[in-house]
């Protein structure tokens, strides 16, 4: 398959609505939390996620495998996307979009190394070099020590650090199970997460019709984030998308600037484009390497 066939056009538009949907999914978010405690706002979208989930499945005839996602490493990632969320949600709170979601970016960064270091695979040294590259690419985002970032960006670490450990529990997950039945179990044990430790550090108020409507949006638009992706995979090669997942940074930023005012400073422009470019170098070793191993 080529990378200019119409099926792999197809899987990149929708990579790219993916990452539109996700990005105004976490705009709905942060928009709410100005009003709403972090997991307080986790809740309520994972209700409007559930909703739109169940329904979604009824319609694709898949409600009744809900049963065969009751698998080991389905909870194991949900645990760990529980944990992924919580710290997300608390970065996203008090930090600008786009810097949040560039540190985020090196979730496929510390997938490669965990692929090096749990499953021995090999490790060559130039992706070593574009690894390193990328992290050096969010430490500029972050600037950690110069006061001109929020502390609490530093959670966006913990977010890629434990959503990566999620991508590798997700490789042992069974191809039978359909992956919207996952993220459904997924959504589920995230809202009872966040409802866990809501209710014994929050005081949570009476939601205004506003902040309602933000998470049935937000809702909305992560189911739909979830559809596009896997779309998108369905549609193409990973090789043809993989490089347009990096779009979700230029999303952020642009949401960032659009709805909250946000302007990134020099440093984490910098730290942005390492960040890209790593990720994109990465890819296209990916790429070639596929296509010499066939």
């Amino acid at each position: 398959m080529s990378s200019g066939s119409p099926s792999n056009l197809r899987g990149i538009g929708f990579l790219l609505a993916g990452a539109g949907t996700f990005v105004l999914n976490d705009s709905f978010l942060k928009m709410a939390l100005v009003e709403l405690p972090p997991y307080e706002v986790l809740v309520m979208r994972g209700i409007s996620g559930i909703i739109c989930a169940v329904v979604l499945l009824a319609v694709m005839g898949d409600l009744r495998k809900f049963t065969t996602g009751s698998k080991p490493f389905v909870f194991l990632r949900g645990i760990l996307e529980v944990f992924a969320i919580l710290s997300y949600i608390l970065a996203l709170a008090h930090a600008p979009i786009g810097d949040v979601t560039a540190i985020f970016q090196i979730t496929p960064l510390l997938v490669i190394l965990g692929m090096i270091f749990i499953h021995r695979e090999q490790a060559l040294p130039l992706r070593m070099v574009l690894v390193v590259i990328g992290f050096a690419g969010a430490i500029f985002v972050a600037q950690p020590g110069f006061g001109t970032a929020s502390p609490y960006v530093m959670f966006a670490f913990v977010t890629a650090l434990f959503a990566a450990l999620r991508d590798l529990a997700g490789r042992y997950v069974s191809p039978e199970i359909p992956a919207l039945v996952a993220t459904l179990i997924t959504i589920i044990m995230v809202a009872l997460g966040a409802a866990a430790v809501g209710l014994v550090t929050e005081q949570w108020l009476m939601p205004s019709s506003r902040s309602i409507l933000l998470m049935a949006g937000a809702g909305l638009f992560m189911m739909l984030g979830h559809m596009f992706t896997f779309l998108a995979y369905r549609n193409a090669s990973a090789q043809a998308v993989a490089p347009f997942y990096y779009s979700f940074m230029v999303w952020a930023v642009a949401a960032g600037y659009v709805i909250f005012g946000d302007i990134p400073n020099l440093y984490a422009m910098i730290g942005m484009s390492l960040i890209l470019a790593s990720g994109l170098g990465i890819a296209f070793m990916e790429r070639q390497h596929s296509r010499t191993a066939n």
